[in-house]
């Protein structure tokens, strides 16, 4: 197909989580891309591809490719270990000794085998460089070649670096087939966290803040680095209606009266939050002064943690608008009205309340007060995996670059919870000053526009004007 004297081009987009699919393929980047006739897009899914999916991405110029999931031996495994190693930093130091997600601590050999290990590792950077060469010479995958031999693509696009499958193989053998390749974390929390083996040649990064540490600790030259902002944020900013507050009220069954705190879960990470509101409700009687909106976590809304609190009135579970899906490994595949619904959701609130949480730049975005929860609670209930302590959950490389920052109030107590929640509503202006800094940092615009920056990235790499 031809556009002009445009030849056509080919580019790969690796999305194997529902958060890339929100982030790239609904958020705006994928429209910015398909404007321009003369590409067409290879959407590389290492799922079953389920037939919303299909539907919903059925264009002239798209292409949906279903691949097997990569699997590795068990000595394979262990090189990933030491190579992920390699970045060793405050959240990979209280995962390894504290678990999370989920997953249990290791054990104490273990740990202190890992820990001693990771320590010395991370501070050599011949191994760095050892690493990167060993993944391009000696361990030499060749699981997807044959999608580089079937569309001869011009650019791969992997928004999820932090992956040790498909995007990691898509990346190594696009070097191979001398192809170029760009890609993007998943989140603002995974350049501080493992080393990446298998770089790509371009980063397309949330904010100038990540940028230095994929320099320090990632050994990538500034000049393959691009600054975007978070995609997912255009939705917020490109909404153009919003409900007021008494039909958001009407809507939710909430009272238009009272102030709405918005409470907004970590899931599998806090898996005992709801524990937190327990204490609230019954020893400080949040709910007479207070109405309260309790969003799930999609890690773990399945297991319906909050439930029990339909019981009260003026509590409001958000959990009707998130659209649960097994067709990716977070169980999440968010649509654009999802997304939509959340945006009113914070703009209709007066406070938030989270956790170690992106949530926090959510919230920041709409210039909303955010009450962070810094103390432990009892457990009264068998836990899964044992409760991290709070003091070790906020010790993490993304979140320091908030508390740097002084823009939420950090909570020792309920009692603090409810003392800073009145501050808050009364006043919202304390600390937006320092709300809006945190912005600046660690969202680079909010000007609906990121979309398009990260898709003029790809086009300029292209050679197309965007």
């Amino acid at each position: 197909m031809k556009t002009g004297n445009q030849e056509e081009k080919t580019i790969f987009m690796a999305i194997n989580r529902g958060i890339l699919a929100r982030n790239i393929l609904r958020a705006g980047v994928l429209d910015e891309i398909l404007k321009h006739k003369e590409l067409k897009v290879v959407i590389v899914v290492n799922k079953k591809i389920h037939d919303y999916f299909k539907k919903e991405f059925s264009h002239p110029n798209i292409v949906l490719e279903e691949v097997p999931e990569k699997k590795n031996g068990r000595f394979r495994q262990m090189v990933i270990i030491f190579f992920n190693g390699l970045v060793y930093r405050e959240t990979e130091k209280r995962k390894l000794k504290f678990g999370g997600g989920n997953k249990p601590p290791q054990l104490l050999w273990m740990y202190i085998l890992k820990h001693a290990t990771f320590s010395v590792a991370s501070r050599i950077t011949a191994l760095k460089h050892l690493a990167r060469w060993t993944e391009e010479h000696l361990f030499i995958e060749k699981d997807y070649d044959y999608l580089f031999q079937k569309y001869h693509p011009d650019l791969v696009f992997c928004a999820s670096i932090y992956s040790r499958g498909l995007d990691f193989v898509l990346i190594k053998a696009a070097k191979r087939f001398g192809v170029l390749s760009a890609s993007m974390p998943k989140s603002w929390d995974t350049v501080g966290r493992l080393f990446f083996a298998a770089p790509s040649d371009i980063f397309i990064l949330n904010n100038e803040h990540m940028r230095e540490d994929l320099v320090k600790d990632q050994l990538i030259p500034r000049k393959n680095i691009y600054i975007s902002g978070f995609p997912q944020f255009d939705i917020y900013t490109n909404k153009k209606e919003y409900l007021t507050r008494e039909q958001f009220c009407a809507t939710t069954g909430l009272s238009p009266g009272k102030p709405i705190v918005l409470y907004a879960s970590e899931g599998a990470w806090t898996h005992w939050d709801d524990l937190y509101l327990d204490e609230l409700i019954e020893k400080h009687g949040i709910l007479k002064s207070y109405n309260l909106v309790l969003r799930p976590h999609f890690s773990d809304v399945h297991l319906k943690r909050y439930d029990r609190f339909r019981k009260y009135t003026d509590v409001y579970i958000d959990d009707e608008h998130m659209r649960v899906s097994y067709m990716f490994g977070d169980k999440w595949d968010p649509t654009v009205e999802n997304m939509d619904w959340l945006a009113q959701v914070i703009s209709a609130s007066d406070v938030v309340v989270t956790f170690v949480s992106t949530f926090t730049l959510d919230a920041m975005a709409f210039g909303k007060p955010v009450v962070n929860i810094y103390y432990d609670v009892s457990a009264t209930r068998a836990m899964p995996v044992p409760m991290i302590p709070m003091k070790e959950l906020y010790n993490c490389v993304h979140y320091n670059a908030i508390l740097e920052e002084r823009s939420v109030a950090l909570v020792r107590s309920g009692s603090e919870v409810m003392e800073w929640l009145h501050r808050y509503v009364k006043n919202p202006a304390i600390h937006s000053e320092e709300r809006k800094k945190t912005v600046r940092k660690l969202c680079y615009k909010v000007d609906g526009k990121s979309s398009e920056r990260i898709a003029g990235v790809l086009l300029e790499i292209l050679n197309l004007k965007s």
